[in-house]
């Protein structure tokens, strides 16, 4: 090895063993804290994420089951219309098919009046 490359060598090396014993001890000790309370608050942040996100599946489930609960709701509410408006119509074809009988009656009996028939009963 040339003198060169021996001398930039041992000065790295100086450099490197200098820089390093310039750290206090209590600088090193003070920035691991700071790396232990990075981690965890990191920690901390990501279980908060964790919650909020079960939190929000929550409220998604309790709004689909209410949803679920207001279109029953509906549906038996459009059922019972469909009741009520077949129940109305069968009434009133009730109520027609009497009218029509009657008509028919009132019909036959001013035939037979003008015929003179002797049975005046239809």
């Amino acid at each position: 090895m040339t003198f060169i490359k021996k001398l930039s060598s041992s000065l790295i090396i100086f450099i490197a063993v200098f820089g390093l014993t310039a750290c206090s001890e209590d600088k090193a000790e003070t920035a691991g804290e700071k790396v232990d309370q990075m981690v965890h608050d990191a920690g901390n942040a990501a279980e908060d994420a964790g919650d909020k996100i079960g939190d929000m599946a929550d409220d998604a489930g309790n709004a689909i089951e209410e949803a679920g609960e207001k279109a029953a709701d509906m549906a038996n509410d459009a059922g019972d219309k469909l009741s009520e408006m077949k129940d109305d119509a069968s009434s009133k074809l009730g109520d027609m098919k009497k009218d029509a009988g009657n008509a028919i009656e009132d019909a036959c009996e001013k035939v037979k009046e003008g015929v003179n028939a002797e049975d005046d009963d239809c």
